[in-house]
């Protein structure tokens, strides 16, 4: 489970994310539409559809933070960076209080090395107090300053993550793997134990557990899980790692 393979987690839009005014326009409620529909396609891969919602909802709305943070998830996606921050940034200026858009504004900066202003928009997602999702804005917080070797601060944001939601799997993986790192195999197994009872095993985290296992002298589940990482994923490093200490 290298820490350097970062996946920062992007807010899908919900439906209450319309418009604050009491009584909508016309326009504006067909933009919400839009942005709902435009998410919709973007979730089934039919990019070429979101991207005609999404430009509709902009045109209907263009004072619209979701319309503009869905679209900006749409063409970083598509990998048009500069589209991206541009819709982002308005995005998190029309709305200062749209924490979904400061998230996924701060994991896009985060992930095109822009590190210490991505800070900035996961702490503005978390001044929000009615942010449904924190443990969100947390783990990505932790995740990007791992990438800068912000290990102890890190930590801080991953325990207000955990601490928010004791589930959260990206939070419990993450710190599996650094209390691994740090030797403390007991409490590595405590965390990968817990996640895979919430999360699908991954090839990193069964990896990871076999060498929790085999850390701790525990040969009892080893087998089995080399078992299931041959099964699972075969073409794996990790499993090309298992092979190599045979």
């Amino acid at each position: 489970m290298h820490i350097k393979r970062l996946t920062f987690l992007l807010v899908p839009l919900l439906l209450s994310c319309v418009p604050v005014d009491p009584r909508p326009t016309n326009d504006e409620k067909a933009s919400a539409i839009n942005v709902q529909l435009g998410m919709g396609y973007m979730q089934q891969n039919n990019l070429e559809v979101a991207n005609e919602k999404l430009l509709k909802a902009l045109r209907q709305n263009p004072k619209s933070s979701s319309a503009h943070n869905a679209y900006a998830i749409l063409q970083d996606r598509l990998l048009v960076k500069d589209k991206a921050a541009y819709h982002y940034e308005k995005a998190t200026s029309l709305d200062p209080n749209d924490s979904q858009a400061a998230n996924n504004y701060g994991a896009f900066l985060c992930r095109n090395n822009q590190e210490a202003k991505s800070e900035k928009y996961f702490l503005r997602a978390l001044k929000n107090p009615l942010y449904k999702t924190p443990e969100f804005a947390y783990t990505n917080a932790a995740l990007c300053l791992l990438k800068i070797k912000q290990r102890d601060r890190a930590i801080v944001y991953l325990r207000k993550a955990l601490a928010a939601n004791s589930n959260f799997p990206t939070a419990l993986a993450a710190m599996a793997k650094i209390t691994f790192d740090d030797q403390n195999f007991k409490q590595a197994k405590i965390y990968l134990d817990r996640y895979h009872l919430v999360a699908r095993p991954t090839a990193k985290s069964l990896w990871l557990t076999i060498r929790t296992e085999l850390a701790l002298g525990s040969n009892y589940d080893v087998d089995e899980l080399a078992v299931q990482l041959q099964k699972d994923f075969p073409d794996s490093d990790e499993y090309q790692s298992w092979l190599a200490i045979q």
